[in-house]
């Protein structure tokens, strides 16, 4: 699938959206993907969350019970731990935890295990967004090279960018819908498939020069609440 298709299917929406990662980043990513009118697949490794999501019930207080029921029965919200899933999705969106490590640094276990879970099925029109809260130069420097590992190159056989989750948990104005979204990717062709996609769904997006251009916003945004 070359970016002309990818974009072409994300415009119709009738590519399909997969999400790593279904807590308070995730599961409102997922959720208003599928409100917009695409199908979604949402991967955890935790089966109470999966079974919580299939009975059509929140777990998450910014994502309401009626929502999640509602996109279950429609067909639009599947959930699995299965990631064979991901070969018959368009774009996949890495929305798994970052907490402090021993020395007060972001842990990317969870982010290599999901890279690696993406690896072993990345195809060619693939596009990868990384969401999870990291330091500058973690898409290019930790994600790239285990994407890589499949033997595809970014910006030619499938798409890579960082765009930061911007969730304030609890605040019910500032949502998934109304909060401006900034992206940057590998390429420009990255960049332009990563930021078509999430237009769909977010009322604004900033495109800014690189994916550590990106990490970096997120950075300083962190500092700025603390």
């Amino acid at each position: 699938m070359n970016m002309d298709t990818l974009a072409a299917k994300i415009a119709d929406k009738s590519a399909r959206i997969g999400v790593i990662g279904l807590g308070y980043v995730g599961l409102p990513l997922a959720v208003g993907f599928a409100k917009a009118g695409y199908s979604v697949v949402g991967l955890d490794v935790d089966s109470k969350k999966l079974e919580t999501l299939m009975q059509g019930m929140s777990y998450i207080q910014d994502v309401e019970t009626s929502d999640v029921e509602a996109m279950v029965r429609a067909g639009r919200l599947l959930t699995s731990d299965d990631y064979g899933l991901l070969e018959e999705i368009d774009a996949i969106f890495i929305c798994v935890p970052t907490p402090f490590d021993a020395m007060k640094a972001p842990d990317l276990a969870y982010v290599e295990n999901a890279c690696r879970g993406i690896t072993d099925h990345l195809r060619p029109g693939h596009l990868v967004v990384l969401q999870s809260t990291t330091y500058p130069g973690t898409t290019e420097e930790f994600v790239l090279p285990i994407l890589e590992e499949s033997g595809l190159k970014s910006g030619e056989d499938y798409y890579l960018a960082f765009s930061p989750e911007r969730i304030n948990p609890g605040d019910r104005h500032h949502t998934v819908e109304n909060t401006p979204k900034v992206v940057g990717g590998v390429t420009s062709h990255c960049t332009e498939l990563a930021r078509l996609l999430l237009a769909q769904l977010f009322a604004h997006v900033h495109v800014v020069s690189s994916p550590r251009a990106a990490e970096m916003s997120k950075l300083l945004e962190n500092i700025f609440r603390s």
